[in-house]
Formats: structure tokens, C-alpha cells, sequence
């Protein structure tokens, strides 16, 4: 060091920033504690010569330790040597003490303040006879001590307290240090270790070591800062553990990593939810196939091959409800694994066997040849014909199988099956052979069904253009008289663009596209509108029907829509009767149970329309919440002619009152009709007799005078 006076510009030039206030700088002093000498400032200097540091020569501006000492009172001596020892000795890393300074005939009183340099043997300080400025840098270091004393401590918290895992890696050096939480976990001895890639890797599963390195290849290259993985580690339990790992890290300027620091988190639970949720989506759980859901994702698969070909063999087992109906659904369930058994023993080789829903199936070929695939299907159809035991009961199987071919028949996913679905449900119908190759001639219901379906999405698109809803007449018959209790909701859609379209193509369109979901949501909306005009019009206990098709049922949130639609038109669910039909029941059982509950729970009534005419109509009235049945028109057509049918209605009747159930009668056309009805006892009908289907504006006209009773003959005295 130059032997001039210490200043602290040429201490920070040789030793950096000095750790004091620049304002304390002037009354800087260094001890070399290896040479014994201190090295004075010029104000310092000053101080210790009374005012002559002005004359001095240059070795002036050091003196030995003994002279600084001795430049200080007796008294102030022992404690100058007392706290200089402890810096020395390292037990602290700062010290201050009062001091008393002879300076010429004048004794000053001030604070020495001393600090270590990182240079073996140095001690740096200052000593100000004004001390105001020292204690605010003692106050403010006090406050950083604090600061970082409560940093310290949250950080602590966040390691003890969070659920991850957190690990720091210092990749130049090759060590890692975990948290606390980790040591309960991780194979680890201590939660630092050396060594560190290598310990990682001996706790990860082998199998997905590689899944590890090639995630952090990124980081190790400098492609990234990041590192983001998921892989199973062997815990100190020797359990199997699932971790996501995220981390973040620094490189320098070269691009070569320094370190990374993140967290491991514990997803075995998750996992374990995917597990189980990607197998109830891909894995049928009655008979082990494969689902509708593998379905579509094997064959956009295999339709990204523009050379792919197969066949589609869509089928249904012919007459199941029935099994249902005799023997229960458990009896139905014991079938419907025999069948796939059948399947999967018959067509091992197939590119995939699929359950879609109910008792429809699929097994996708490779073949495409007719001849070659009725020759597969021979031995599987001749099979079925065998008696066969289940449950103790004997019987027999057969099919109605809807082939498609690709690419001949669609080079999509939605055409095939679009094909295999319009093929099937024509040789469902026609009931007349169990194997239809797909022809273009099954295509005309499908380009009508396309063309309507586009028209009436735009349609809806324009607030439901070319749609409305008609009401048809409830009537209430007593003594002869008649009154109108409410009405039927129908959809109605009349398209110029499409005349050829009748109602039960609509309605068929509507559900194979899905847009029954809007649709029917908007005729519900209409229709507890239209109630409320009633009510304000003075029909107070007015009632709406209102028709539900299977897919509404699964529609989450419909019953919360009811409830809303009823409380914005001021009207009590009660007056809402939802009407399930069998189709709707039997696609979804379990679905439709909870949505009856929950409409019963709110207060709408739940009719089953056109009992009768499915096989499980008694079935529904053991295990629904149902308040009202509606026989169905083909018992009340020529009911006068037909003794089977009067006993049917008859049945139903006493049936319907023991079961505390309203009982309608739907279809009633003539005058004869209505007299067989109405000695039955049955009050509420329903039928052209009346009236047929009204607009919206017409029945709210007439509504409030047919409300009340009146004679059901003109010509009918009292």
C-alpha cells in the first residue's frame, strides 16, 4: 500500500466497495493486523494530532497499533482490545465500541466501528466524534438483520410446510441438496449430497431413466431453462412413487448450465385417477371389450393411412329387451358377456372388438371381400343357433349385422359409421335378414338427414327460424262435460327448402346429430313461457307436457334449466309434466332414474308416453318416480271393436288408481272412442276428438273460455 493517507477511493480500486455509508468514509482506518501498523485517513489523522495532520510528513499516515491504542483513554483501551479480539477470532462479524480519543489538549468522545475484509489480516473502521450517523447505519443494519432473519425463517416455513418437494441442483459442482420433507421419501441419508446425477438416477424406476435424461438434455444443452418430466422413483418404503418435476436454471454466458432449482411433486394418486379413468373410457367394464370411445381413436388411427382398408361389422343382438323384460337386467348383463365371449372366441384375429352401447357391437376386419366375410361370420352365426344354458335358462341368440367397407364406403370415421348405422336400422326394421352388405341405396335417408340436418343448424343459428311449437289440448271429461286442463308441447319445423321432410324424419335427424340438446331446451323455454301467459290469462293451475328424447336425459344441467325457465315465467314446476318415452329409459336406465328423482324432488310431474308399446313399460312403473302414465293410441283406435284392448285400458285403470298414477288416453279420434273411454272412468284424454294441434296464439285465445266446463254433445241433454 502507498504510504500516503487511506482514502476510500483507493480502497475501493484495490479491494471493491467498501462496506460502510460513503458519508462515513472520511473517518476510515484499516489495522494490518500482520504488520501491527493502522493506517489513518486524513480526517482521522486529524483527529489523532489535534489538528496538525496538515504539517505531517508522509509515514505519518500510519502509525503502529500500540500509538492507535495509545491515542485512546485508559479506560477505552480494554474494550477497543476486547472487541477487535473478537473479530479476530471470528466469533462475530462486526463490532462497535465507545472510545474517549486524546486529541492535543482536547478528550473527544466517539464510536469505533469495526468489520473483517475478506484479506487475511485486515480490519476495516471508522471512528466519528459526531455518532449521529452511526447509529442510523446501526439502526438500518439492525433492520436488514431482521429483513433477512424473516426471510430466513418464511423460507423455512415454505420448505417444511409445502407439499412438493423442493431440490436444488448445482451442476458444475454435481450437488444436490432436497428439503426437509423430501428425507421422509427419497432414499437419502442427508438432504445434501455429492455425487448428485448419479444418486438421482439409482432412486428413479430403470424403465424410465431414459424418460429423465432426455427431459434435462434441454437444460444440460442450453436449449432451455427449464426442465419439465414425469417419472416413478423407488421411496424409502421401497414403494413405487409418481413424480411431475418442474425446475428452473441458470447457464452462463456460454450457454453451459450452473444450476437448476424446482420442486417434485407426488402424482401417484392422479395417475392412478388416469389409470382408472382411461380405463373406464377404452375398456368396457361388464365385458372387457373395448369401448365406443377406443373405437374412434383406433380408427382415426388407422384412417391416417391413405391406404387403409377393412370392413365394419355393426351389429345387435335381434329381440334382447326382451331378456331384459322376462328375466331381468341382470339376466341381460350374463347374455351380453356370453356374446362378447362368442366374439372374442370367433374373430380372435380381428383388428379390434368393440361394445358400443346397450347390445350393439363392432368388429373391425381386415378383410373386404363380401365372400370372405360372410364365410368369417358362418361359424359365429351358426354358433348363435345352439341352445345354449344361462342362468338356468335356455336360450337363443341372433344378429342383425350391418357391414361397411373402407375406403369404399367412407373414408371417415363419422361416414362409416353414418353408413353402418342408416344400413342397420333398415334391416332392424324390415326384420327380413341378419347380414346387409351397406348399397348406395341406404344413402337417400342419409343425404335427406344431411340436408336437413345443415338446414336446420342455420336455422337455429337464426333464433330457431322455421321452428315453433304447437299445442295440443289435455281435456278433462266428468258427467259429460269436457274443460281443457293444459296442453301438449310439439315441435313443429317447416323448411320450404325441404318439403319432402315429415315430422318423424325431423325428429329422427334431431337425435342422430345431437341438436335435440338445443333444440329441446329451447321447446322447454317456450313452452313454460307460453304457460305463464296462461296463468296470467287466468288459467291459474294451467299444465304443460313437455317430451323428452333419450339424449336430453343425459344433458347435465337440464333440470337446473327447468327450474330457472319456471321461476323467470313465474309459474310452479308442478304445472311442467316431463313425458319419458321407453327409447329415451332404455339408452340410459340408471341416467334416467336420477333425472326422474330430481324432478321429482323439484316438483315436476313425470309421465311414461306410449305405454304398451314397449316391452319394460311395467318395469318402469316398479322403479321410476313416475305420477302419470299415457296409454298409447294404438290401444284407442277402434277400442269399441276391440274387446282385448277395452281389457287392457280397463286394467290399466285399476292398475293406475292403486298406484295413486293419473291416467291418460292418448289418440282418441271419434265419438265411439270417447264412449268406451269415458265408462271406463277415465278423465283425462287427449286426441283429434277435441282438437288437433293449435298455434301458440290461437290456443291462448281460446284457452280461457275452453277452461271451463261444457257439454261434450251438443245435442247431449242433462
Amino acid at each position: 500500500m502507498k504510504n500516503t493517507f487511506f482514502d476510500w477511493k483507493t480502497f475501493s480500486e484495490e479491494y471493491g466497495n467498501p462496506p460502510f455509508p460513503k458519508q462515513l468514509m472520511e473517518e476510515i482506518f484499516l489495522i494490518d493486523l500482520n504488520k501491527e501498523k493502522v493506517w489513518l485517513s486524513r480526517k482521522v489523522a486529524e483527529v489523532i494530532y489535534g489538528g496538525a495532520a496538515d504539517n505531517l510528513d508522509k509515514t505519518s499516515a500510519w502509525i503502529t497499533e500500540e500509538e492507535f491504542e495509545g491515542a485512546l483513554s485508559e479506560n477505552s483501551r480494554n474494550g477497543f482490545r476486547q472487541q477487535k479480539n473478537r473479530l479476530i477470532e471470528k466469533k462475530v462479524s462486526r463490532v462497535s465500541c465507545h472510545t474517549a480519543i486524546q486529541s492535543g489538549e482536547r478528550n473527544l468522545s466517539s464510536v469505533i466501528y469495526m468489520c473483517p475484509l475478506e484479506i487475511p489480516g485486515m480490519l476495516l473502521g471508522f471512528f466519528s466524534v459526531d455518532d449521529e450517523p452511526v447509529r442510523e447505519y446501526e439502526k438500518y443494519m439492525e433492520q436488514m438483520i431482521q429483513k433477512l432473519q424473516r426471510a430466513q425463517d418464511v423460507n423455512q416455513l415454505i420448505l417444511e410446510g409445502a407439499s412438493d418437494y423442493i431440490y436444488q441442483l448445482d451442476v458444475v459442482n454435481n450437488i444436490c441438496t432436497f428439503s426437509p420433507k423430501a428425507m421422509d421419501v427419497l432414499p437419502l441419508e442427508t438432504p445434501t449430497f455429492s455425487d448428485a446425477m448419479n444418486r438421482i438416477l439409482s432412486f428413479i424406476v430403470p424403465e424410465d431413466r431414459q424418460v429423465f435424461l432426455n427431459s434435462f438434455i434441454p437444460f444440460l444443452t442450453g436449449e432451455s431453462d427449464r426442465h419439465v418430466a414425469e417419472y416413478r422413483v423407488l421411496t424409502k418404503q421401497g414403494e413405487i412413487m409418481w413424480i411431475s418435476c418442474q425446475g428452473k436454471g441458470k447457464h452462463d454466458e456460454q450457454g453451459r448450465p450452473l444450476m437448476i432449482a424446482g420442486s417434485l411433486l407426488d402424482i401417484t394418486e392422479k395417475k392412478k385417477h388416469d389409470e382408472e379413468l382411461q380405463k373406464m373410457l377404452y375398456e368396457d367394464s361388464l365385458t372387457g371389450l373395448k369401448t365406443r370411445n377406443c373405437f374412434e381413436r383406433d380408427m382415426k388411427e388407422r384412417l391416417k393411412d391413405e391406404n387403409a382398408s377393412g370392413s365394419l361389422l355393426y351389429m345387435d343382438i335381434r329381440k334382447f329387451k326382451l331378456f331384459n323384460e322376462m328375466y331381468g337386467h341382470e339376466f341381460g348383463n350374463l347374455v351380453l358377456k356370453e356374446f362378447a365371449y362368442m366374439l372374442n372366441l370367433f374373430f380372435s384375429d380381428a383388428l379390434g372388438i368393440y361394445r358400443f352401447s346397450g347390445d350393439e357391437f363392432l368388429v373391425h376386419l381386415k378383410e373386404t371381400d363380401h365372400k370372405r366375410i360372410l364365410a368369417r361370420m358362418a361359424p359365429f352365426q351358426g354358433n348363435l343357433l345352439q341352445p345354449r344354458e344361462i342362468a338356468a335358462h335356455t336360450v337363443y341368440l341372433s344378429t342383425y349385422v350391418a357391414v361397411v367397407l373402407y375406403p369404399e364406403h367412407g373414408i371417415s370415421m363419422e361416414q362409416l359409421m353414418n353408413n353402418a348405422n342408416q344400413c342397420l336400422y333398415r334391416i332392424s326394421r324390415e326384420d327380413k335378414k341378419e347380414v346387409c352388405f351397406y348399397t348406395k341405396e341406404h344413402s337417400d335417408g342419409i343425404a335427406l338427414q344431411f340436408l336437413l340436418e345443415n338446414e336446420m343448424r342455420k336455422d337455429i343459428e337464426y333464433q330457431y327460424r322455421n321452428f315453433r311449437v304447437v299445442y295440443q289440448p289435455i281435456v278433462r271429461v266428468r258427467d259429460g262435460e269436457a274443460c281443457w286442463i293444459g296442453a301438449e308441447a310439439l315441435l313443429r319445423y317447416t323448411n320450404p327448402e325441404i318439403p319432402e321432410a315429415d315430422q318423424m324424419t325431423v325428429i329422427h335427424t334431431l337425435e342422430f346429430s345431437g341438436l335435440i340438446i338445443p333444440i329441446g331446451r329451447w321447446v322447454i323455454a317456450q313452452a313454460a313461457k307460453e304457460c305463464g301467459r296462461w296463468k296470467k290469462n287466468g288459467c291459474e293451475n294451467a299444465i304443460v307436457h313437455i317430451n323428452i328424447a333419450a339424449q336430453q336425459v343425459a344433458d347435465t344441467g337440464l333440470v337446473e334449466f327447468i327450474q330457472n325457465e319456471c321461476r323467470e315465467n313465474e309459474i310452479n314446476p308442478s304445472q311442467l309434466v316431463v313425458e319419458l318415452t321407453e327409447t329415451s329409459l332404455l339408452s340410459n336406465f340408471e341416467a334416467a332414474s336420477r333425472f326422474c328423482e330430481r324432478l321429482k324432488t323439484l316438483g315436476v310431474g313425470v309421465a311414461l308416453d306410449d305405454f304398451g308399446t314397449g316391452y319394460s313399460g311395467f318395469n318402469y312403473l316398479r322403479n321410476l318416480p313416475l305420477t302419470q302414465i299415457k296409454i298409447d293410441r294404438a290401444y284407442t283406435t277402434e277400442i269399441q271393436n276391440n274387446h282385448y284392448n277395452q281389457i287392457i285400458v280397463s286394467f290399466m285403470k285399476n292398475l293406475t288408481e292403486n298406484l295413486n298414477l293419473q291416467l291418460c288416453v292418448e289418440g282418441v279420434e271419434t265419438m265411439e272412442e270417447l264412449n268406451v273411454i269415458r265408462e271406463k272412468g277415465i278423465e283425462l284424454i287427449q286426441g283429434f276428438y277435441f282438437e288437433r294441434p293449435m298455434e301458440a296464439e290461437m290456443f291462448r285465445k281460446e284457452f280461457p273460455d275452453r277452461a271451463k266446463y261444457r257439454k261434450i254433445f251438443p245435442d247431449e241433454t242433462e
